[in-house]
């Protein structure tokens, strides 16, 4: 496929005062940890001359993010394939991004992730990073993360009760 840039529309400043929009606790500088692995895959955190990037790998049937920046997002898909989730004037916006596709997410945007296949990313930001949770797209996030990881907890307690 050929190169497509995915711009959204700047999102409204007023959402950071509606009831559904939180800031994170952040534990123990968590952010800036130089690699961050779990379940969904792995996020690299690297500074470049200032300037910060993630590369995320997440496999297939994840979600990430769920939330939205006062400055603009960049994303650009390496391999694998999201279904890209924005928060518009008309309810959730779906958009498929696939590999050498680069997403514009500008400020105020609530999104989210949705892990079609096995996918490498790389993201920035214009500024520093800070981040604000859109409820109803994190706690889709969350509670697929709680299942995921009960069901592969009774999974390995299951197979070590065997072996």
């Amino acid at each position: 496929m050929a190169n497509f840039i995915y711009t959204t529309e700047e999102g409204d400043e007023k959402i950071y005062s509606n009831s559904l929009v939180f800031k994170p606790e952040v534990k123990n500088d968590a952010l800036e940890a130089p690699i961050y692995e779990d379940i969904r895959g792995k996020i690299e955190r690297i500074n470049f001359n200032g300037s910060k990037f993630n590369i995320i790998e997440t496999k297939k049937g994840f979600m990430r993010s769920g939330d939205l920046h006062k400055n603009t997002q960049f994303d650009l898909i390496i391999s694998g394939k999201i279904e890209l989730w924005t928060l518009t004037k008309n309810g959730t916006e779906k958009t498929i991004i696939t590999p050498n596709q680069y997403v514009i997410l500008k400020p105020h945007m609530p999104h989210l992730f949705n892990f079609l296949e096995n996918t490498v990313m790389i993201e920035w930001w214009d500024g520093p990073f800070e981040a604000w949770f859109y409820k109803p797209y994190r706690d889709i996030i969350d509670q697929q993360f709680k299942e995921t990881t009960k069901n592969n907890l009774l999974y390995y307690e299951f197979q070590s009760y065997w072996i």
